[in-house]
């Protein structure tokens, strides 16, 4: 009879629930603070996201974060997909914020999001991004299924953000902007002296609200 409740009561708890007890992946606070200052530079010490040094339990606040984000029959890879926001953002020396700022900013938490110029997934990436990242990290390619997986899709999202970062020597704006509009018309763009701004405006006011609703 026990063993029948015990059965019973399990199968109330939806997956993302028993995912929960999980052990998620941390980012170091030295990683996620280190990012946060070359994202906003002098702003950083009186911002929301220095006020968030201190705060625990980050790793839980995301999975909530995301299960309640992402659309009906996702739900339950709400633990995985925090897992690999987490894990590559370690990775990749990224505040793991920053990357749910992108995913929001791009497709509001819908893997099956398709954007006007052949966008896919949660981070938009369009099929030849996506091939050529894939095979510059190693990563199986079966073309759209790997960008409508979501945890490809982070994978390749973030290992093409750091390539960015690299490229553009660490200042965010402009690997923000290349991520949005491609390297090449960022670099055409600074060559006029302009550095475009609405992009990563549009991610960093995601970034900021993460933050303030800690």
């Amino acid at each position: 009879m026990i063993k029948v409740w015990i059965w019973a009561a399990l199968a109330l708890l939806s997956l993302p629930a028993l995912a929960s007890y999980r052990n998620l992946a941390s980012t170091p606070k030295n990683i996620r603070v280190g990012h946060a200052r070359e994202l906003m530079g002098k702003h950083y010490e009186k911002s929301v996201v220095k006020k968030g040094e201190k705060r625990s339990g980050l790793q839980e606040k995301m999975m909530k974060t995301v299960e309640e984000k992402l659309p009906p029959g996702y739900k339950a890879l709400s633990w995985s997909i925090t897992q690999t926001i987490l894990t590559e953002s370690k990775k990749h020396q990224f505040d793991p914020y920053f990357v749910m700022a992108v995913i929001s900013g791009e497709s509001s938490f819908n893997p099956r999001a398709m954007g006007p110029v052949g966008e896919i997934g949660l981070m938009q990436i369009r099929f030849k991004t996506g091939e050529w990242m894939a095979k510059m990290i190693g990563l199986k390619w079966k073309g759209d299924k790997t960008l409508k997986n979501p945890v490809d899709n982070i994978i390749l999202g973030t290992a093409y953000l750091a390539w960015l970062r690299q490229k553009f020597e660490n200042n965010g704006q402009l690997y923000l902007a290349a991520y949005n509009m491609g390297p090449t018309s960022v670099n055409k763009a600074v060559k006029r002296n302009v550095r475009p701004k609405d992009y990563p405006q549009h991610v960093m006011k995601r970034y900021l609200a993460f933050y303030q609703e800690l």
